[in-house]
């Protein structure tokens, strides 16, 4: 039946979609999330993984950008070849971009958990006796195994 497959391939994205939120949930941190906005001083430190502001977080990463290409354009200027990587508060731009969208997504998967649970919901709701039944038979297959 074309509703079949289609209601069963609707469903395996959700559960895709699920396991991806799943390894959003526990991040694998790059930097000490402690930032600052003036390099070398954490006297009074935002911690990116607390941070819930979305607007703060990308403010903190465009700021970050902004810094290197500024960076780089004096080494640029003044002539040097070769200079040092840019880093900030000791960790790399690429591991501060990394942390914070780590902590973006942290923050965002609230809102995903809640609409795939609703489209799982939908799902089910029109699941046809015989997939359901077929489903039914595959997961109890999946244990005995």
């Amino acid at each position: 039946m074309k509703t079949d497959k289609k209601t069963l391939d609707l469903i395996n994205e959700v559960k895709r979609r699920k396991a991806e939120i799943a390894k959003l949930d526990r991040p694998n941190w790059r930097t000490n999330c402690a930032w600052s906005w003036v390099d070398g001083n954490l006297s009074n430190p935002i911690n990116l993984q607390v941070e819930s502001n979305v607007r703060n977080l990308i403010s903190i990463a465009g700021s970050l950008g902004e810094r290197a290409t500024s960076y780089q354009r004096a080494a640029e200027a003044l002539g040097v070849e070769d200079p040092p990587q840019f880093t900030w508060n000791n960790f790399t731009v690429d591991d501060w971009i990394e942390d914070i969208r780590a902590r973006i997504n942290k923050v965002q998967i609230a809102s995903k958990k809640k609409k795939l649970e609703q489209l799982e919901n939908r799902l089910n709701a029109i699941i046809s006796p015989e997939l359901k039944a077929e489903l039914e038979l595959e997961a109890i297959a999946g244990e005995l195994d």
